[in-house]
């Protein structure tokens, strides 16, 4: 943690991982039993499929909420689940994790990529071996991985997030961006449809400070101090990973900027929560957390029996078809949704 934190903002943010850290020990033992291991929990069921998943970071309500919807959807599909993933955004770790599933008899895995590069040869070993690979939440798509379980397009979650900025600033003036690892491509992806959007909508509003790019809380929070100190007109800034809202949005409460640097990004409603209740925070752009763990393992399930998607698919407990595109080997939750004060605690993730 920063040492220039002050006391309560420190209190504020551990609070918050204890939160996420709640969550995943809150969200085991939803189905009639579970195997724990130093990789990830393991829901058993009667069936001999057994699929995995493997998040970016565990500790967090993003991956909490992924988990309780993989886990139930494991357990309405009567199938064996494994949620696991690093203790902090670390690539290498990430793909430690991976290679240790591929000699345990899985049927199928997905994973969050950190880094597409490094995870390539991991997904082609685990295809090598017999086992279905598909990416969720983020893409690897010059991999060989089978299918990317979306959570909305590109264009649209860069779109929705920039006119949420937009709205908050009036449309004009500076505006920064904090960012995951620089080799994170969904990000990355995210960033370049947000920027197209401004480029074409908002001529009036200017990226300042270039991207910032963070691996955690601690660095978010001093890259946005950064960004309000040598732009002292900024008036927005977007926090696009979930580990970067709480340390954007707290060094604009530390600054005093409420109101007047507007803050928006992809966290959960959980995480964004208490920015949003203290204005710190105009909005966050996510998804149904919980139902595209549900989709993820579904998909996983229909990989591990040999089926294939069809151009529109019916899942279990879905208000409409999912979608798959055959070029690109996409299968999409949905649309964004935008979260505000008066509508996050309508979520549990």
């Amino acid at each position: 943690m920063n040492p220039s934190l002050k006391k309560g903002s420190r209190e504020k943010l551990v609070a918050l991982f204890a939160i996420g850290a709640f969550l995943l020990a809150a969200c085991s033992g939803t189905t009639s039993s579970t195997e724990s291991t130093s990789e990830g929990e393991a829901t058993e069921a009667s069936s001999d499929i057994k699929v995995a998943f493997v998040s970016q970071i565990e500790g967090i309500p993003y991956f909490a909420g992924m988990k309780a919807g993989g886990e139930q959807a494991a357990k309405d599909l009567g199938i064996t689940y494994t949620h696991t993933g690093p203790a902090k955004a670390d690539s290498t770790e990430q793909v430690k994790i991976f290679d240790n599933l591929i000699a345990q008899g899985y049927s199928a895995i997905a994973v969050s990529p950190l880094d597409p590069t490094s995870i390539a040869n991991s997904i082609k070993n685990a295809q090598d071996a017999g086992i279905r690979v598909a990416t969720s939440d983020a893409d690897a798509a010059s991999t060989t991985r089978e299918v990317f379980v979306a959570q909305a397009s590109d264009e649209g979650l860069g779109s929705t997030v920039m006119d949420a900025l937009a709205t908050a600033m009036g449309s004009e003036g500076e505006y920064g961006i904090v960012s995951g690892g620089a080799d994170w491509a969904t990000g990355n992806a995210w960033i370049d449809a947000a920027q197209k959007r401004a480029a074409s909508t908002y001529p009036n509003m200017k990226l300042v400070g270039d991207i910032r790019y963070t691996s955690d809380t601690a660095q978010a929070l001093q890259e946005a101090q950064n960004l309000m100190t040598k732009f002292p007109n900024l008036k927005g800034i977007i926090a696009v990973p979930s580990t970067a809202v709480p340390g954007v949005s707290q060094a604009v409460e530390n600054a005093n900027m409420i109101g007047k640097v507007a803050v928006t990004g992809f966290g959960s409603p959980k995480t964004a929560g208490p920015f949003l209740e203290s204005g710190a925070m105009t909005s966050t752009v996510l998804w149904d957390v919980k139902a595209l763990g549900y989709l993820t393992v579904w998909a996983l399930h229909q990989m591990a029996l040999g089926n294939e998607f069809a151009a529109e698919n019916t899942v279990p407990g879905f208000d409409k078809p999912v979608t798959y595109d055959s070029a690109t080997k996409i299968l999409l939750l949905g649309d964004p949704t935008i979260f505000t004060k008066d509508t996050y605690k309508n979520y549990d993730f």
